[in-house]
């Protein structure tokens, strides 16, 4: 909104447009107008240049203008209130590496660190309210290390869980509990199964059974994952997706895939607002494409987005369900961010050179 104390009048114009304002005013009281309702603020984070030996992270408006440097980074995350990214910085050393989780303010600021390791540190996710993190230190075959929430505000951590984590994400129930897979190794053969629990690591609750589910993504209506099946030494197991509900009640598949010997499937990437669209990454070897799931009618709708097999990661989708982000170019290769309509067509091209993108649009 703009202020009319900007704006120069002659003093007979500034006094009629000042009754005019208190009349409006008036008027709106009388009748129980609704005072207006700010936006929240929507950005777009990315890497700048992604092959670089120290990247940068930068922040823009969700179409890509008015471009920030952050700081250096390989991992951004906005939060859902757009107030601030969190931003993962590691740097090679003697005996390994050290990984920096540092907090940055969206409209400018200092950063401030929340947490430090000698392992990589893997972003999960923000929780719904903007508040706490789930961060993931692996440390190896043998040194899984723990999945951790984090209080961006306070900085104590709780451990959740120790193993090896195919996944995990916050509600989107109201709620800020979480939803996780687990394995004891980080084996291919090793089996995975789906928790729930509070986000102080309590209240633990098995969701799944049998040891082949795992990538679970918590959305509007209900938690969608991914279960495995094999398909013989020769063949990459294939990926299902299916939903169960947070009590692991109401199981039921969603997708029957049809793909190639080296092909695994779909693994959910992100839902809109309501939970009817949901984004999701088609992976195997040498492969990541965007495909869209319509879960908006009782037989959910599968599609490739723009038909291209590789160099289309999906990183995002709009709140309204009607904009996918991708992060296009093959692997060691100069990437893009750009936007695709849901109902696919041309692509718009965000930041030329800049790849893992993250919104909250």
């Amino acid at each position: 909104m703009r202020s009319n104390t900007r704006v120069a009048l002659r003093e007979f114009a500034g006094a009629l447009a000042a009754a005019l304002l208190l009349s409006g005013m008036l008027a709106a009281v009388s009748t129980g107008a609704a005072r207006p309702r700010y936006a929240r603020p929507t950005y777009l984070t990315f890497v700048a240049n992604p092959q670089s030996e120290d990247p940068s992270v930068a922040i823009a408006n969700v179409h890509g203008g008015d471009v920030r440097t952050l700081g250096h980074g390989s991992l951004a995350l906005i939060s859902p209130d757009g107030s601030s990214v969190a931003v993962v910085r590691t740097t090679s050393t003697r005996s390994g590496s050290d990984s920096t989780l540092s907090l940055y303010p969206s409209g400018g600021g200092s950063a401030r660190v929340l947490y430090r390791s000698t392992k990589l540190i893997s972003l999960f996710g923000w929780s719904a309210d903007s508040k706490l993190l789930l961060i993931y230190t692996p440390g190896g075959l043998s040194d899984t290390g723990p999945l951790i929430s984090l209080d961006v505000e306070s900085g104590v951590t709780h451990a959740i869980a120790k193993g090896a984590i195919g996944g995990a994400s916050f509600s989107e129930q109201g709620s800020d509990d979480v939803v996780y897979s687990l394995a004891q190794s980080m084996q291919t053969t090793a089996p995975d199964d789906i928790y729930t629990c509070s986000a102080t690591g309590t209240h633990v609750n098995q969701i799944t059974a049998g040891g082949h589910s795992t990538d679970p993504l918590w959305g509007p209506k209900g938690i969608v994952f991914v279960r495995q099946s094999s398909r013989g030494t020769a063949k990459a197991p294939l990926y299902e997706l299916w939903f169960i509900e947070p009590s692991g009640a109401g199981a039921r598949q969603l997708t029957h895939m049809s793909v190639g010997p080296l092909v695994d499937g779909l693994v959910p990437v992100a839902f809109s607002a309501t939970g009817s669209h949901l984004l999701a990454d088609f992976q195997g070897t040498d492969t990541s494409a965007a495909w869209t799931v319509d879960l908006s009618s009782a037989k959910p709708v599968v599609r490739d987005l723009d038909g291209i097999a590789d160099g289309n990661i999906p990183d995002g989708i709009s709140r309204n369900g009607e904009t996918i982000l991708i992060d296009k170019g093959f692997e060691g290769t100069p990437s893009s961010l750009e936007t695709i309509p849901w109902g696919g067509g041309k692509a718009t091209v965000l930041v030329k050179h800049g790849g893992d993108g993250s919104w909250n649009y």
